[in-house]
């Protein structure tokens, strides 16, 4: 697989470690089954990042809880995962028209082990070539059908994915979106270039290894600004890391001796 998709396999060991735990975070279960032989040997090499791990598995579980709270107001609302990687969530949760896109190898894996049949929810993967096709005519095809057509917002997912865009690649990305879809809630997470370069520089070394360098910019909510959106949410990683009982340290500890660059690490719900 692309070196960007290889990453996946990394997000879905941490998830995997997480289940295995007495007391999961996020409590995915489906994530075991795609890790074969050389999804593990690509988690491997990220075994020592004990601090980036768990920042994994608590986005995700943010995530999850905010849809599920969203579900809960719509049964029927329009899901749309960009760079979906393994993501379980159509499986786990209840509710949903549910539309996942990502590399063409990685859906076809993805396939094999989880079909969409199996689905209690409707489920439609999408192979997308990020680097040769364009995306735009994937989500046409998406926005043209019954996604947002009764006048809801349509939910957009792109979860860990920024972080690999520059800031032309994330323009661009947010110019297709709104074009396609006019009344738009999206969830990503968001990290400043001052903090992968203070705290991340063992993580950066690694995914840079691989092919998959991070491009964090410097002030990556701008750009959602310029574009129209305006912030709904923002959950702090490190805040709910401590409110899950993973992390022990009080908030004030955090807000007292670490920049808002940590603070900032977080979980963004972006409205248009």
């Amino acid at each position: 697989m692309k070196p960007i998709v290889d990453t996946a396999f990394y997000c879905c060991g941490a998830r995997m470690q997480d289940a295995e735990q007495d007391n999961p975070i996020c409590g995915d279960n489906y994530a075991k089954m795609f890790m074969c032989d050389y999804g593990q040997g690509i988690y491997d090499k990220f075994k020592a990042e004990t601090v980036a791990s768990a920042s994994i598995v608590v986005r995700h579980r943010i995530i999850d809880d905010v849809l599920r709270h969203m579900l809960r107001s719509d049964a029927h609302l329009c899901i749309v995962t960009i760079g979906a990687g393994f993501d379980s969530r159509p499986y786990r949760l209840k509710g949903g028209n549910w539309f996942e896109l990502d590399e063409p190898a990685l859906i076809a894996y993805k396939n094999a082990l989880l079909p969409t049949y199996q689905c209690a929810n409707p489920l439609h993967r999408i192979p997308v070539e990020f680097c040769t096709e364009e995306l735009e005519e994937k989500l046409a095809a998406i926005s043209c059908g019954s996604c947002g057509s009764g006048g809801e917002p349509t939910v957009v997912i792109l979860e860990g994915v920024f972080i690999y865009l520059n800031e032309n690649e994330s323009q661009k990305l947010l110019d297709s979106l709104n074009r396609q879809f006019p009344h738009l809630i999206l969830m990503c997470d968001l990290v400043k270039r001052e903090m992968v370069k203070q705290y991340g520089q063992s993580l950066l070394a690694i995914v840079a290894k691989m092919g998959a360098p991070f491009q964090a910019v410097d002030e990556p909510e701008s750009i959602f600004l310029s574009h129209g959106y305006h912030v709904k949410e923002t959950i702090s990683l490190i805040d709910e890391s401590v409110d899950l009982g993973l992390n022990m340290m009080p908030k004030a500890f955090w807000s007292t001796f670490f920049n808002d660059e940590v603070k900032g690490n977080a979980v963004y719900v972006w409205e248009k």
